[in-house]
C-alpha cells in the first residue's frame, strides 16, 4: 500500500547553503548554548560535576539574568517615528507627512512592539543580535512586525549589508508536527507502512524555517528533507532587518559571553564556603585523656579535670577567600558594565566613587548605543512593512486608530494614494538617549536658558508621552488668565489711593467678592471676570452737547482724577506691570531656579529667594 501524499525532499542547493552556514556559525552557536544555560542556572550542563548533590542549584544570585533584565527594561523604550523627508512647507505636503506618520504607528500598535520591546532587547544583549521580521496578515489586511529570538537564527547578506538569506533552526515535539500537517504524519513519526514503529509523541525533531528572494520553505533535516510547506516569496525580498551588536569580528557576540566563567567562579568559591562552614560546625571533637565517657545532644555532659581542652578539630575560613569572593563580584560588574548603583546598592564596598562614575557612564553609553543600532532596525523594518503594504493591498482602504504623543487618533489610508512608493522613514530615541532623566532635565533647561533651542524643541524631548500642540494651548492659556488676574490686582491695589482721594472705593471691592463667589460656582477665572466686569449701557448725552460735570475737555486728566494712579494700568505709579501684587514698590520677590551638574556629573538643583526693599 503506498502513500496516498506524495512526500517531496527540499533543494539540495538550498539544504547545502543552511549546511555551510551552520557549519561557519559553530562556534556562536555554542556560545549562544552556554550563556542560555548560565541564565538558566543549568550549571551542570557547562560544569558537571561542580555542585553537590543536597544543592543542585547556585546559592548565589544569577548576576548575568539580573544584568540582562535591568539593562533589557532601560532599553526597551519605544522611539519616536517622523516620516518627514525634510521641512514640509506646503499643506499638502504637511498632511501627506503628517497621515504617513500615523500609519507608521499603526503598524507598531498593531503588531504589539512596545509590550515585546523588553523581551527583544534581553535577546539583544543576551545573543548580540536581533532578527525583526516583517510579514504579512492577509486575514487583517496588513503588515505584521514581528521580533524572532536570534538563538538558532541565521543570516547571509550581501556586500551592501542587505539580508539575502534568512532561516531559523527550531525543534518541535512529533505529536505537534503531525497535528498541524496530519497528511504527513506517518514520515514525522519516521514510520513507513512495511515497519509501523517509529519515534514517540514527545519527540523533538530539528525543523528549518528558510526564507530567500524566491522562496519560502519549511523541511525537517532528519527526515531526509521532508518538506513540510513550500511557497514562492510574492515579495521579491526578504523581509527581515537584524540589529547586530558591536563586535571586534564578524561574529555575533553577547553582552555575557567574557563573564560566564568568572560568574561561576563565584558560584563555586560560595558553595565552598558553604561546604567550609558545614565542615566547621561538623568537625569531630578533641577531649582530653581524662574523659571516658562522651555523651552527644542537647545538654550534654562532658566530665573532666580540662574543660578548655575540649574543642572542635577545624579552622576558621581563611581571610583569602572572602576578599577572592568581592574581586570576583568586582569582575562580574565590570563585565556586565553594570554599576552597583543600577541596582540599587549604592553602598559598593570595594569600588571607589570615581570608579563608581565610570560605571554609570559606560551604562549609560552602553543604552544609548543600543537604541540606536536597534533604532535602525526598526526603521528598516518599518520601511518594509510600507512597501509590503503597498505591495499586497495598494487599493484597500483601511482603518487605523491609535495614540500619538499622548493623543488618540483615527484616520482611513488607501496604501497607494497615501503611500506613492514613498517607504522612508525616521526613527529616533531623541538626543538625550541613554542620558539620565535627571541629567537630560537640566540640560534642557541649560539649552533653553541660553536661548539655544526653542521652547517646542524642549516639550518635544521630555521623557513623557505629551500632546505638543496642546500643551502650548494650555499654557498659552494660563499665562492670559494670569494677565486676567494681574489686571484684578493692580485694581485692588488702588483701592487705598481713592480713599485716600475721598472716593467710594467700595465698587472694586464688591467686584473682586463677585469673582471669588463665582469661582466657589465653578466659573472659569476668565468667565467669572468678564460678568463681573461686563460693559454697562452706553449714557445717554447730556442736553446741549455739554460734557459731564468735573469732566476734562478732549479726554484730559480733570481735576477729578485720581493723583498718584497710572491711568494707563490702573496701578499706582511705580508698579511694573504684572507685579500689582508683589511686594513695596513693585519689586517682586525673585525666585532663582539654577540647574547644573555637580562635579560628578550628578543633577544639581537648588533654589533661593530673595526679596529687595527699597532704600
Amino acid at each position: 500500500m503506498a502513500d496516498t501524499v506524495t512526500a517531496m525532499s527540499a533543494d539540495p542547493a538550498i539544504v547545502r547553503r543552511v549546511d555551510a552556514v551552520r557549519a561557519d556559525s559553530a562556534e556562536r552557536d555554542s556560545r549562544h548554548q552556554l550563556v542560555h544555560d548560565v541564565r538558566a542556572n543549568k550549571i551542570e550542563n557547562v560544569q558537571p560535576g561542580s555542585l553537590p548533590e543536597a544543592w543542585p542549584k547556585p546559592i548565589v544570585a544569577n548576576a548575568i539574568d539580573v544584568s540582562a533584565r535591568q539593562l533589557s527594561e532601560n532599553l526597551a523604550q519605544l522611539p519616536s517615528i517622523n516620516c518627514s523627508a525634510g521641512v514640509a512647507t506646503s499643506d499638502r505636503s504637511k498632511k501627506f507627512v503628517a497621515k504617513k506618520t500615523k500609519i507608521a504607528y499603526s503598524y507598531v500598535i498593531d503588531s504589539s512592539l512596545k509590550p515585546a520591546l523588553p523581551q527583544a532587547c534581553d535577546w539583544y544583549l543576551t545573543y548580540g543580535a536581533l532578527p525583526i521580521l516583517v510579514e504579512p496578515d492577509f486575514k487583517s489586511g496588513k503588515p505584521r512586525i514581528v521580533f524572532d529570538c536570534p538563538k538558532g537564527a541565521y543570516a547571509e547578506r550581501d556586500r551592501w549589508g542587505n539580508v539575502v538569506c534568512y532561516f531559523r533552526v527550531f525543534r518541535e515535539t512529533a505529536r505537534k508536527l503531525a497535528a498541524m500537517y496530519p497528511e504527513l504524519a506517518d514520515r514525522i513519526y519516521g514510520r513507513d507502512w512495511a515497519n509501523r514503529q517509529g519515534c514517540g509523541d514527545e519527540a523533538l525533531l530539528e525543523v528549518v524555517k528558510y526564507k530567500d528572494a524566491d522562496t519560502q520553505l519549511l523541511y525537517m533535516p532528519e527526515r531526509k528533507n521532508l518538506v513540510l510547506m513550500s511557497a514562492p516569496n510574492p515579495f521579491g525580498k526578504v523581509s527581515v532587518a537584524i540589529a547586530k551588536k558591536p563586535s571586534y569580528d564578524e561574529q555575533e557576540r553577547g553582552q555575557f559571553d567574557d563573564v560566564l566563567w568568572p560568574h561561576l567562579a563565584k558560584a563555586r568559591m560560595a558553595m565552598l564556603g558553604l561546604e567550609a562552614s558545614q565542615q566547621t560546625v561538623r568537625a569531630p571533637l578533641a577531649v582530653p585523656n581524662d574523659v571516658q565517657k562522651i555523651s552527644f545532644g542537647d545538654n550534654a555532659i562532658l566530665r573532666t579535670n580540662n574543660p578548655r581542652d575540649i574543642v572542635r578539630v577545624g579552622q576558621d575560613a581563611p581571610v583569602a577567600a572572602f576578599q577572592q569572593q568581592e574581586l570576583l563580584e568586582q569582575e562580574v560588574r565590570t563585565g556586565t558594565r553594570t554599576p552597583a548603583s543600577a541596582t540599587g546598592d549604592v553602598q559598593a564596598s570595594i569600588i571607589t566613587g570615581q570608579g563608581v562614575n565610570a560605571l554609570n557612564g559606560g551604562y549609560d553609553i552602553q543604552i544609548a548605543t543600543g537604541q540606536t543600532v536597534i533604532g535602525y532596525a526598526l526603521q528598516q523594518a518599518i520601511e518594509l512593512a510600507f512597501e509590503m503594504d503597498e505591495k499586497f493591498w495598494p487599493d484597500s482602504k483601511k482603518m487605523i486608530d491609535g495614540e500619538i504623543n499622548g493623543t488618540p487618533f483615527q484616520e482611513f489610508y488607501t496604501p497607494s494614494k497615501d503611500i506613492r512608493g514613498n517607504y522612508r522613514v525616521s526613527v529616533t530615541y531623541g538626543f538625550a538617549s541613554g542620558m539620565n532623566p535627571n541629567q537630560a532635565l537640566v540640560f534642557l533647561l541649560q539649552l533653553r536658558g541660553d536661548q539655544l533651542v526653542p521652547r517646542d524643541f524642549v516639550q518635544r524631548q521630555l521623557p513623557m508621552d505629551v500632546d505638543v500642540s496642546a500643551l502650548q494651548i494650555q499654557i498659552d492659556n494660563e499665562q492670559v488668565i494670569d494677565a486676567l488676574k494681574q489686571g484684578v490686582f493692580g485694581m485692588l491695589s488702588s483701592v487705598g489711593i481713592l480713599a485716600q482721594q475721598g472716593m467710594d472705593p467700595t465698587q472694586i471691592l464688591r467686584n473682586a467678592a463677585r469673582i471669588v463667589a463665582l469661582r466657589e460656582k465653578g466659573i472659569p477665572m476668565d468667565q467669572a471676570i468678564l460678568q463681573t466686569f461686563e460693559a454697562p449701557p452706553a449714557p445717554s448725552p447730556t442736553a446741549g452737547g455739554q460734557s459731564a460735570p468735573g469732566a476734562a475737555p478732549g479726554g484730559q486728566e480733570g481735576p477729578g482724577a485720581l493723583q498718584g494712579q497710572n491711568p494707563g494700568t490702573g496701578s499706582p505709579f511705580g508698579v511694573a506691570p504684572g507685579q500689582a501684587q508683589m511686594g513695596p514698590g513693585g519689586r517682586p520677590p525673585l525666585q532663582q531656579l539654577l540647574a547644573g551638574l555637580t562635579a560628578g556629573g550628578a543633577p544639581n538643583l537648588s533654589a533661593s529667594v530673595r526679596r529687595s526693599v527699597p532704600a
